[in-house]
């Protein structure tokens, strides 16, 4: 008999135990926001602050920019912390997978007074009740409830054997509620909310790796301008020295020396603007890979070289449609917005159900321990008008409305920005092309210029000019270098952080 009362209770339990079960994996789907970050950056898994100490001991190379920023930059860990909030926002909402379990004890104590005054009975009633609800995967629910009861006094009345009612009981809806999605809608929501937030992060951590690299090819391309102005200094010091020495021969005149020193005062001002915006661009680096200011740093590479790329248009606009971040967003966006349009558009439905239960009563009397209950019900309402149903689902319409247009208005401004960095690099190759042969005809004309005034048959001021000929090539050429490069990181960040050097 035990056993068999006990029967209904494993059954309900192994069968919400199947539904949970399958379940449990979902918890672990989620892409922590570390798998996320190593996916650009490998080295900045194992980075710690002893690593980042050691690194920054030494010549930093830009991967290694790179992994400090990741690991470091104050407004990346921001945009991660966030990543896992809504991450534990989403796991909070799997309890809708698992069945609500109850329990309570109860006991009440009753005495009963005769005519003269005095206590004549003390009963006791003892009752403890054990639920489960479990949510279905249409929307409906299912729950089993047992009851045990006993009454006894100090008379000798009641029984100590106690009552035991079992209940299952259902109920499912046909219209407004049914389905998966609508029973796990919360989930669901979640689910999608977490999935943009993914893209957030994503778009925050291409920023960061665009910011850091456009930081360390400006500290190259300073370095570049002040080495250029230390060089064309020194040439104005020899023009200088050579100009004395011709003025001492009667080869020259003041004018000569005099102009010789207003180029060389004019690239000492250019020096010390050059070496100010350098440490500006120094301090940028810093703060963009979270490290502090006074702390010194030296770049492994100290000038850039150029090395063309052959450029694929047509991948590459491939590419960005597939993987840009600005549009994996909007995407995702559309998606929950049009899973709670489809929650709106449901919730105009009448609510429509069928409810049943089943219960069985054993109350301690041999003759009759088989009291069974069967009842079964369709319930159906409809809120009158239901204005507030109606007005949700056009707003929602309108909300997914607005998102395809901003999917698409994306798409095109992607597209606009791949074209026109596609473009942008193919002129820095042909200007870096220019701008190399204008470097070469600077020092061969300074190298003319020199020998025509060393035989007296030119002025300085043809050797000046020759300088500053070479001076602004270099500086041009450096500029334009650098732009390239951030260029290409710009493309890099437009294709969702595809490395376009090593397709």
């Amino acid at each position: 008999m035990a056993r068999q009362q006990l029967l209904p209770l494993f059954i309900c339990l192994s069968f919400f135990a199947a539904i949970t079960g399958t379940l449990i994996a979902q918890d672990s789907d989620f892409e922590r926001e570390a798998g996320i970050v190593s996916a650009y950056s490998s080295k900045t898994i194992t980075l710690n602050k002893s690593t980042i100490d050691t690194l920054l001991n030494s010549p930093l190379t830009l991967d290694d920019c790179v992994a400090i920023s990741l690991k470091n930059n104050l407004l990346l860990q921001i945009d991660r912390l966030e990543y896992n909030r809504v991450y534990f926002d989403t796991y909070g909402s799997k309890q809708n997978y698992y069945p609500e379990i109850g329990l309570s004890a109860e006991r009440n104590l009753e005495t009963e007074i005769d005519s003269l005054g005095n206590d004549s009975a003390e009963t006791t009633s003892d009752q403890l009740d054990l639920s489960l609800i479990q949510k279905m995967p249409m929307g409906g629910s299912i729950s089993f409830s047992h009851q045990l009861a006993r009454s006894t006094d100090n008379v000798g009345r009641g029984s100590d054997e106690p009552g035991k009612l079992w209940t299952i009981a259902f109920s499912q809806p046909l219209l407004q509620g049914f389905g998966y999605d609508l029973a796990y809608s919360d989930v669901k929501q979640a689910d999608l909310g977490f999935q943009i937030e993914q893209y957030r992060l994503k778009s925050a951590i291409l920023e960061t790796i665009f910011s850091v690299k456009e930081a360390y090819f400006n500290v190259l391309r300073l370095n570049k301008l002040v080495a250029s102005t230390e060089a064309a200094i020194e040439r104005d010091n020899q023009l200088i020295r050579i100009s004395e020495a011709k003025v001492e021969a009667k080869l020259a005149t003041r004018r000569d020396i005099l102009s010789a020193e207003i180029i060389l005062q004019q690239d000492y001002a250019e020096l010390v603007q050059n070496q100010a915006d350098l440490q500006n661009a120094y301090d940028e680096l810093k703060n963009t890979m979270g490290v502090a200011f006074e702390k010194e740093i030296q770049l492994a590479l100290n000038v850039l070289e150029y090395r063309p790329i052959p450029i694929d248009e047509t991948y590459w606009l491939e590419v960005a449609q597939k993987n840009n971040t600005d549009i994996q967003l909007v995407e995702a966006t559309l998606q929950l917005n049009a899973f709670q349009s489809k929650i709106a558009k449901n919730s105009r439905l009448p609510n429509l159900a069928i409810e049943g239960s089943l219960s069985r009563l054993y109350d301690g009397d041999p003759q009759d321990n088989r009291n069974r209950d069967l009842t079964g019900r369709v319930v159906l309402s409809y809120p009158l008008f239901n204005f507030g149903a109606r007005a949700e689902y056009q707003q929602s319409v309108i909300a997914e409305r607005q998102t395809e247009r901003v999917l698409e208005n994306t798409r095109r401004v992607t597209l606009l920005n791949v074209r026109s960095a596609i473009r942008n690099l193919r002129n820095g190759n042909e200007r870096l092309k220019i701008l190399l042969k204008s470097i070469d005809a600077a020092r061969e004309k300074v190298v003319f210029a020199t020998s025509m005034f060393n035989m007296g048959r030119a002025s300085n001021q043809d050797i000046t000019d020759a300088q500053e000929d070479l001076l602004d090539a270099e500086v041009d050429y450096a500029e334009e270098l650098s732009s390239y490069y951030i260029e290409q990181a710009r493309l890099e960040q437009l294709l969702g952080g595809f490395n376009i050097s090593n397709q």
